[in-house]
Parts: structure tokens; sequence; C-alpha cells
């Protein structure tokens, strides 16, 4: 049952990823997206948060409260817009590569903040140390090296604008505060997108962590995070989104958003907390390259997308780190 339903889990989350892809196309706004979505997904958990967790709802207090606010506005409210608009630059199967980073940022950290121990004279201390640096190198060579074309798609889905190359690699004016003013490429832009929507859910596993320490109920906790969140993206719409049009949303946009919010953010949580419960988060972490298997399926024969040899070196080089990383810690805790 576990490994079956952390399989679904991972194809539920790829098919976020092709449906993100295609509503932006369509030329949805990214706040008012994640709006949406996180109202479907407040009330998918507040529901079975009732169900599972209401008795332990006496030992959350105003601390708590304070906590979860704030660890919403990283873990939902900026990765998400981080992670749409880096999806925005590139594609699904490049995002999605970029995700299986998350584990060596979160591992670093954790280092940073003293809550993991290296030691670098033992073979799961070098086997960590090891697995975060291919980690970052392969983030690096995704964004950089394109390399020659290795299956180029001729499917194409009705209705769907295909991505292509003009997306991905055309050159973006990028203006900041007077101290950048250059050409930019698309894929580059992305790049810095999905790394700091990486870094933020690092973050929020870090704090989380502590968090259900204190209060053990993982649905409440992600269903008032959700619900923090539709606050948080409200104000963000308005300071950035201000046209009445991105409020309005289309039937395939409707579809996409109970889509989100249903399984992105009810039915993958729910599985993968209830995983980590069941198996520990080892055995979470290392279904998350399934995903961008599947991804890299669905994205061949819906979005026409090319996949580059740069990609798929730098997606295996990622995913090298990870299981390199995962062994390390596995190795750790048998000592």
């Amino acid at each position: 049952r576990l490994h079956c339903a952390l399989i679904l889990a991972q194809a539920g989350f790829a098919g976020f990823e092709i449906l993100s892809r295609i509503t932006l196309d369509q030329g949805a706004g990214k706040f008012a997206f994640s709006f949406y979505r996180n109202c479907v997904a407040t009330v998918v958990l507040a529901i079975g948060a009732y169900l599972f967790e209401r008795r332990k709802w006496r030992t959350l207090t105003l601390v708590v409260t304070i906590n979860l606010f704030f660890l919403s506005l990283a873990g939902v409210t900026l990765n998400q817009v981080l992670y749409l608009a880096g999806l925005e630059y590139t594609s699904p199967v490049f995002a999605s590569a970029m995700r299986n980073t998350t584990p060596v940022l979160t591992f670093i950290l954790a280092w940073i903040f003293r809550l993991e121990v290296v030691r670098l004279k033992r073979v799961d201390g070098v086997a960590k140390v090891i697995g975060c640096l291919l980690g970052i190198l392969g983030s690096i060579f995704l964004s950089v090296y394109r390399g020659p074309i290795v299956i180029q798609s001729t499917f194409k889905f009705p209705n769907v604008k295909e991505k292509g190359d003009k997306g991905f690699y055309k050159q973006v004016h990028i203006q900041f505060i007077g101290l950048l003013d250059d050409m930019v490429p698309a894929k580059t832009i992305g790049s810095i997108y999905l790394i700091l929507s990486c870094l933020a859910f690092s973050v929020f596993l870090i704090f989380q962590a502590k968090l259900l320490l204190k209060f053990e109920a993982p649905i409440s906790c992600a269903a008032f995070m959700c619900l923090f969140s539709t606050t948080q993206f409200s104000s963000l719409f308005f300071l950035f989104e201000p046209e009445n049009s991105k409020w309005k949303i289309t039937k395939s946009e409707i579809i996409s958003i109970f889509y989100s919010g249903f399984i992105a953010s009810g039915f993958v949580s729910g599985v993968q907390s209830w995983a980590i419960h069941q198996g520990g988060p080892v055995i979470v972490s290392t279904y998350q390259p399934l995903e961008t298997t599947i991804t890299a399926i669905l994205g061949f024969f819906f979005l026409k997308e090319t996949l580059y040899m740069g990609s798929i070196l730098g997606g295996i080089i990622v995913i090298l780190g990870l299981y390199m990383l995962i062994w390390g810690q596995s190795q750790h805790h048998k000592y």
C-alpha cells in the first residue's frame, strides 16, 4: 500500500506540472491561480483535519498559530509563486528536475543550523558531502548547458500552446535597481526562480519538523497554512497583478485549479505525511525522481517537449546526488 500510494502521489503531482504550464500559457495570473488553488486546498484539508485530528486541536496555541503563519509564507506562498514563475520561463520537465535539489538544500540548511551531523572520517559523512556537491553541480549543469537534441516530440495536443525553443531559450530584458540592465536567457531566469522556490521549501521543511513536535497534527497544520496563504496571495495579487481580468477564470482554468487543490495540495500532501509516518522521510524522498520521469513522458505527448542532452545529464546528476545523500543518511542511522 505504501509504495502504491507514493507512486500515485508522484503521478498526481506530475499532472499538476503539466496543467500548470498549460494554464500559465493561457494567460492565467500566478497569484490568482495560487489563490484559488489554496482556497480549494484549505477546504479539502480542513475536512481531513476535522475527521482525523480534531481531538488534537486543543494543543493549538497563539505561538503555534503565529509560527504557522510564517511557515505558510515560506513553504506555501513564496514556494508556489517562485515555482510558477520559474515554470513560466522554463518547462515542466526542467522544473521537475530542479525540484530534486530540495533534499540537498534541506540537508545543507540543517547542517548550517546544526540539526544534521556530518562526520567526514566516516563513509556516510563523505557520501552526504558528495551527494550535496552532485546536487549543486547538477542544478548548475541544468541552468547553463543545453547540448544537442536527444528526443524531439512530434505530438501536439489540441488547444495547447506549444512551448518550444522560442520560449525556453529566448533572451529576456532584465532591469534591477540600476545594477543590472541586460538581455538574459529565459532559462537562466527560470533557474533562479526555481532554486529560490526549493530554498523556501527547504526552510519550511526544517522549521515544520520543529513545529510538529509542539502541535502533532500535520493535516491541520497544512490546512491552516493554506488558509493563511490565501490572505497572503490576495495581498500580493493586488500589489503585482491589479488587473481585474486576472481574477476571471475560464473552464479549463477551473479544472486546473480544482486538480491543483485536490491533488497537488490535498492528496499529495496527505499521502506524503502518512508515508513519512509509516516508512520515514527517506522512502518518500526516493520516489521524487519518479515524478520527473512521469513529467517528461506527459510533456512529450501533451506539450511537444524537446529533450536536450543538458536537461537529461543535469537531471541524472541531481538524482545521483539525491540518492547519494539518502544513502549517507540511512548509513548514518545504522551507527
